[in-house]
Order: structure tokens, then C-alpha cells, then sequence
């Protein structure tokens, strides 16, 4: 990936695949944008006795700010919702979007695990191919998952038709779009992931426990080790220049990395038919020179959200809550 390919023209590039934008693209109404859905005064952070420390680190990096700001680039039939609670399911719960009240939640516990795998990595810096900060793994995990509920989102709100399980889509999406930021950005974004997914342990490999299948395999998520490895080919299918490191290091295999730009190109074509049409070139050109990822975050851009927000949040998680406990972020998204 090439120091002047921006998010725009990499994006632009898709349409070179040959995908003509739908007619229902072109004359779609003015567009609707995130929302942050605030409780009072609480600005969207729900207040937590538990986690008021994480909700304070929230704050100050404006996390659902950049949420909102970097959404920004896409032209929305209807609006989404974006806030920060301490969330349903214990200390492994994590971020989710909601299809009942179209809103993505940072849950704060989910941070709380962040900043854990943060040590755990911090620990095992030597070991890895790339080197990562401790705030460049926690934003770049944060950006990534966020964008990973923020695919679920996109899918639910575009009408996004896709085969396989959502979860895996929701993966390629965010590391999808994360490439086509500038290269710092994209490798610590990519980097990031993939050393949460090694740090997470994978279920136990036996197919049966007390003589009943494993139910962690029924799972929507894939497991850890699937998911890293999903994350890295997409990477390497991009930019296999930049992230070779990865396939010398043993992350990738030699054996899986031989497809690998092909398995982008399937994504990026799929990308260019669904989520193109409704992609906003003059907000995404105004992007190029964000840090979206950095521990602090400047001003937001003006909040061009419509008057009327969303559904309000749920007071509760969906009927089955989704947590980190047996393969990291969960939701209708994680």
C-alpha cells in the first residue's frame, strides 16, 4: 500500500473492478447520519459506578465522537445509533449492534478486557512481527471492533444481502475498510487485531465433552484462531508487501497465504456492489488527514445528524447477550 493512496482513491479504485453504482444510489434522499444517543446530559457515556474509571478514558479519547465522525462517510437511508454503557453479561461483555434499535454499544467492560491483552502483549512485544505500543493496540482494537459492529450496522441498514455467517462478513468488513486508511493507520489497525485474536484462546480442540459435542463450536463467531487468520490473508491479500512480515514470521501459512489476493478481490468486488453506491467522496476526501486511531482525538466535525434520533438504547441486551467469553467481541457483531 503506497504512502498516497488515501481512503478516496482507494475506494475509487473498487469502482475500477467495474461495479456500476445501483440507480436506487443515485437518487437516494439526503442522507441520514450517527446519532449519538444521549441519556440527559450523559453525552451518550452512560454513567457506571463499576466502570466509571473506563468511562472516564472513554470520554477523553471521544470514543463515540470518532464513531460518529467516521461514519460520516457513508450516505445512510436512516440513522444510527452510537453509545458507551456498562452492558449486560459480566466483565467479558462486549460491543454489539442492536437491530431493534438500530445502535451500536461500546460496552465498557469490553475496554477493561482491551487494555488486559494490552499487558499481555506489552509482555510478548519481542515476539512479534510488528512492534505496538500500548495505545496504538488499544485504539487500533477499539477502531477495528467498532468497525466491525459498524458493518453489522451497514448490513442491516443498506440491506445488505451476504452468504456465510454474519460474523465473518462483519470481520471482513472492518479490516476491508481499515486498509484503505493510510499505511500507519491500516497496520495498526490490522496489527492490533490480529495480536488480540493470538492473545485469545481458542476452545478446547476436542470435539466432545462428557460424551456430548463441544457447544463452543456451534458459535456464530468463528473461533480465535480462525479469525486471526482470516484477518491476516485479507491484509496480506491487499498489501502483501506490507505485511509479508506476518507469512515469514509463521502468523500466516505459506499454504493459505497463496490465495489470499484473491480472497481480497472477492471482498473488494463485493464491497464495490453493496456499500460504494451510498459512499460520500467529498466527505471521505476531508478524512485523508485524520488520525482515527490516535489515543487523543481533535474536534469533531460538525454533527450533521438529523433532528429526530433513533430508537432509544435497550435498557437491556437482546434476549441472548453477547460477550468476549468464548471468542472475543461479540454482539450482533464482536
Amino acid at each position: 500500500m503506497s504512502t498516497g493512496k488515501t481512503l478516496c482513491r482507494a475506494i475509487a479504485g473498487l469502482l475500477a473492478l467495474g461495479y456500476a453504482a445501483p440507480a436506487l444510489a443515485q437518487s437516494a434522499p439526503q442522507p441520514s447520519r450517527v446519532v449519538i444517543v444521549a441519556d440527559k446530559d450523559d453525552g451518550g457515556y452512560r454513567t457506571s459506578q463499576k466502570y466509571s474509571a473506563v468511562r472516564d478514558r472513554l470520554i477523553k479519547g471521544r470514543a463515540l465522537e470518532r464513531l460518529r465522525d467516521f461514519l460520516s462517510f457513508v450516505r445512510l437511508p436512516r440513522p444510527i445509533g452510537a453509545l458507551a454503557a456498562e452492558c449486560p453479561g459480566g466483565d467479558d461483555a462486549s460491543p454489539f449492534y442492536s437491530t431493534d434499535t438500530r445502535a451500536i454499544t461500546i460496552c465498557y467492560q469490553f475496554f477493561n478486557v482491551a487494555e488486559k491483552a494490552a499487558d499481555i502483549v506489552q509482555k510478548n512485544s519481542k515476539v512479534l512481527p510488528f512492534p505496538v505500543t500500548r495505545d496504538e493496540f488499544l485504539w487500533g482494537l477499539l477502531g477495528t471492533v467498532l468497525l466491525h459492529e459498524s458493518g453489522h450496522a451497514l448490513f442491516d441498514v443498506l440491506d445488505v444481502p451476504m452468504f456465510g455467517r454474519e460474523e465473518d462478513a462483519a470481520d471482513q468488513f472492518a479490516i476491508m475498510v481499515a486498509l484503505q486508511l493510510r499505511p500507519q493507520l491500516a497496520e495498526t489497525a490490522v496489527k492490533s487485531y490480529a495480536y488480540f485474536w493470538r492473545v485469545w484462546q481458542d476452545p478446547d480442540n476436542t470435539m466432545m465433552e462428557n460424551g456430548n459435542p463441544n457447544e463452543a463450536f456451534a458459535d456464530t463467531h468463528g473461533t480465535a484462531s480462525q479469525r486471526l487468520y482470516n484477518t491476516l490473508c485479507i491484509a496480506y491479500g491487499r498489501a502483501p508487501a506490507e505485511f509479508e512480515k506476518f507469512v515469514a514470521a509463521g502468523w500466516l501459512p505459506q499454504q493459505r497465504a497463496k490465495g489470499c489476493a484473491q480472497e481480497y478481490a472477492q471482498l473488494a468486488s463485493a464491497f464495490a456492489r453493496t456499500v460504494q453506491p451510498f459512499v460520500d467522496q467529498k466527505r471521505m476526501a476531508e478524512m485523508e488527514s485524520v488520525d482515527w486511531l490516535a489515543p487523543t482525538y481533535g474536534a469533531a466535525q460538525p454533527n450533521t445528524a438529523p433532528k429526530a434520533a433513533p430508537k432509544a438504547a435497550p435498557k437491556s441486551a437482546p434476549s441472548a447477550p453477547d460477550s468476549a467469553s468464548a471468542a472475543g467481541p461479540r454482539g450482533k457483531g464482536g
